[in-house]
């Protein structure tokens, strides 16, 4: 990821969820970090009653929360304090919470060992270790009325911020997506930056086109997704006449999005005049063997793969981009049980049990399904549990598998 996942958890996926509030119960022991020092048992008379969000006056802000993961027990803690962000499990120490809160998949030697107490009635302190002590107050969060998701497709990145404030990207952790979660009405700005080899075409609100700008201002006045699309450069710098292509060598030129086949049939996906393509061609055995047994490695691996692929005769030519759904198409589903989905060629990829959020493809797409439901054991969830599930909202996400020979 190109952003702390941990943090746009801690973040993203509970806004307006509370202020601070206090815990009820005596939370688990323990310090996850192996190798954080322990200088103490945690006082069992001791109840840790700081949770939620936290922030002072300089910008610093911190959220508290006890952890609901078996292998991570004790309590997250994370934010951005200073300039940094860090967010990461660290146990209870007496009165305190102390440990190192950089996350173990951060750059080899990163560490941020912290100390945290109760401070008055409902704030906190927050102990550097070896450096300063922030005082941040319980902030209470508004619950968000209006919740805007930022997505990209394609290859490039996105920022956003109020209309106040000026818009910056991050080149050190471009991102690709994005929450806006606000309690009423406010105008911002969104931008897009492609990455190199690949330029901005357009947003799209709710999968329909909404502004070829890569700035634009909008009033956020209703919950919608809101996505960056980004097309490989040279659309434009060649030009296939696709009514008279016979073999794959008359497309290869072409922006490639994904090629694969067996040894009967071969799929060249490619792009022309901001529409994706996908070319389907006779093979052989001894074409499919060729290409399994080249070398990744090799300098000449381009020149050879062209070379197996350019003789190959085309029978058809598909317009997927003419085939991506419309709202009004998703909106058919909602309804239906999860069971129905997978009878009729969905599967997942990907899910979100606290949100009830799954990712899912079906065709040559891909998309983000929320359901209604309980899962009966989220530790051991498989893909068949979503049978009983109820569909309740669908959004287009992007190309899923287009080289799919599975319908051919």
């Amino acid at each position: 990821m190109r952003k702390a996942i941990h943090i746009l958890l801690a973040f993203i996926l509970l806004p307006g969820l509370f202020g601070c509030v206090k815990n009820s119960s005596v939370p688990p022991a323990g310090t996850v970090n192996t190798d954080a020092p322990v200088t103490a048992e945690p006082d069992e008379a001791f109840v840790w009653t700081r949770e939620g969000y936290f922030s002072d006056e300089d910008g610093n802000f911190v959220y508290i929360s006890a952890s609901e993961d078996e292998e991570n027990p004790g309590w997250y803690v994370g934010g951005c304090i200073g300039e940094d962000t860090y967010g990461w499990y660290i146990g209870q120490e007496g009165k305190t919470l102390h440990g190192n809160i950089a996350a173990p998949y951060e750059e080899e030697g990163t560490e941020f060992y912290v100390t945290v107490s109760e401070d008055g009635e409902q704030d906190i302190l927050l102990e550097v270790n070896g450096g300063k002590t922030y005082r941040l107050a319980c902030y209470e969060m508004e619950e968000a009325s209006i919740t805007v998701y930022l997505n990209t497709e394609g290859w490039g990145e996105i920022a956003y911020a109020p209309a106040r404030e000026e818009l910056v990207f991050d080149d050190e952790y471009p991102a690709q997506s994005g929450y806006i979660g606000l309690a009423e009405p406010e105008t911002y700005i969104l931008g897009a930056r492609p990455d190199e080899g690949y330029k901005f075409v357009k947003w799209t609100k709710d999968g329909e086109d909404f502004s070829r700008d890569a700035e634009i201002t909008v009033e956020l006045t209703e919950s919608a997704e809101y996505v960056a699309v980004f097309w490989i450069k040279g659309t434009n710098e060649a030009h296939v006449d696709l009514d008279t292509v016979d073999t794959l060598g008359d497309v290869l030129g072409l922006p490639n999005w994904g090629t694969g086949g067996n040894a009967d049939r071969y799929v060249y996906v490619f792009e022309q005049d901001e529409v994706i393509y996908r070319a389907i061609a006779e093979s052989n055995e001894d074409t499919f063997n060729a290409l399994f047994d080249l070398d990744w490695d090799d300098p000449q691996y381009a020149e050879k793969e062209r070379a197996l692929l350019s003789p190959l005769p085309v029978i058809a030519i598909e317009n997927l981009s003419e085939q991506i759904p419309t709202q009004a198409e998703m909106d058919r589903i909602i309804g239906k049980n999860g069971g129905e989905l997978l009878d009729d060629g969905w599967y997942l990829s990907g899910w979100n049990l606290q949100d009830m959020q799954f990712y899912m493809n079906h065709g040559f797409f891909s998309y983000l399904v929320t359901m209604e439901g309980e899962a009966a054991d989220p530790d051991e969830f498989e893909d068949e549990d979503i049978r009983p599930f109820v569909v309740t909202a669908v959004s287009y996400q992007g190309f899923g598998d287009t080289t799919s020979l599975d319908e051919d």
